[in-house]
């Protein structure tokens, strides 16, 4: 149990931690190259994520309101992972679903606090169904999940640009948008001067019930063992292939919750770029956050905080490059692609410290 125990916090906590510090070290070459101190620039960097000098101008919340749709499609690609899918299909799901909420927002008419409810759950429907479709051509038809969800990407893409630019278009300004949702169908912030607000709370409820679901409830345990153990599954009657289809329905829910949120929270509209690479962000975190919800959702603040520093503390003040703040997140991946390296030194190390506390206590024994 307890060998057991340590390589769960080695491959859990460990890994992603020096991944990340891996990332930064190597990253400094960069920011000694760009004619800056690595040290003053990291410092900017932080600063400008994650600070808060008060409840009216706090860089943090904006982070919050930034890490949101990446905890969620962080989330999507965790349920996939879990069910033994390699889905990418977050950013298609995510348009639809934001498209979708944006036409319940504006065509629709109702209370308060029923429309923002219905614009989601409308959402999380379309992003659903789109999640389940690569789903059952995996596994009725054998059609490889990852060229499947790449392809459905770029149908969404089109579809919702046609929709934004045609059909749907509010007027003819320079980026095409469709109109603005109604007051009662948008998401309040929580802090004056961001739009950090109800739908961050509803990503954190969400991180904690994929949590429950995933470990405390027979259809979770179904699909860890089809994605995990799938000769386990097969031979103890567990509906590998149902469970299959389920785990892809629930995460492209996720990811369109998350598109949903950014229309009513953020936007108020169907706009061109509406996601900028937001679902692959989280993929990106759901693989350094080791495929689990808690661990995916730190790594998506992280991620949130190191592009709002990127942007504010080192292009502006440390006059670094922003792009370097997605170099350090590549950077990262590569190092948490080779955990091996660390798991192999953590080992090493760990081994080196019970041999030299077995030395010391036969030297004390003598």
């Amino acid at each position: 149990m307890n060998q057991q125990f340590r390589q769960r916090v080695i491959g859990g906590l460990l890994v992603p931690v020096l991944a990340i510090i891996a990332g930064l070290a190597v990253s400094s070459v960069f920011v000694v190259m760009a004619g800056a101190d690595p040290i003053a620039a990291y410092k900017e960097l932080f600063r400008a994520g994650f600070s808060c000098n008060s409840y009216s101008r706090c860089n943090l919340f904006t982070t919050l309101q930034f890490a949101t749709p990446l905890m969620l499609t962080g989330l999507s690609a965790v349920v996939a992972f879990r069910s033994g899918l390699f889905s990418i299909g977050q950013e298609g799901q995510l348009i639809l679903g934001g498209m979708t909420a944006a036409w319940l927002g504006f065509a629709i008419h109702l209370p308060p606090v029923v429309h923002p409810i219905v614009a989601m759950l409308g959402a999380m429907l379309v992003g659903g169904v789109y999640g389940w479709f690569p789903g059952v051509l995996k596994v009725r038809l054998g059609v490889n999940e990852i060229i499947s969800t790449i392809v459905l990407n770029t149908i969404a893409t089109l579809f919702v640009t046609y929709l934004i630019n045609f059909p749907l278009r509010a007027d003819q300004s320079t980026t095409a948008h469709s109109p603005l949702i109604d007051e009662t169908a948008r998401l309040l912030p929580l802090a004056p001067g961001s739009k950090w607000g109800v739908g961050f709370v509803i990503a954190v409820a969400a991180m904690i019930l994929i949590s429950i679901y995933l470990w405390r409830t027979v259809p979770g345990y179904e699909e860890r063992m089809a994605g995990t153990a799938p000769l386990f599954a097969k031979f103890g009657g567990i509906p590998s292939e149902r469970a299959a289809i389920r785990g892809m329905f629930f995460s492209g829910a996720l990811s369109g919750l998350a598109g949903a949120i950014q229309a009513l929270g953020v936007h108020y509209r169907m706009l061109d770029g509406f996601s900028a690479g937001l679902g692959f962000d989280g993929l990106t975190a759901a693989i350094l956050g080791q495929v689990h919800p808690i661990g995916t959702s730190l790594v998506a603040i992280f991620f949130a905080g190191l592009r709002q520093g990127a942007q504010v503390g080192l292009q502006f003040s440390a006059k670094v490059p922003r792009e370097l703040g997605g170099g350090i997140i590549a950077l990262m991946i590569v190092f948490v692609a080779a955990d091996k390296l660390f798991r192999a030194n953590i080992e090493r190390f760990m081994h080196f410290g019970r041999r030299l506390r077995g030395a010391r206590g036969a030297g004390e024994e003598s």
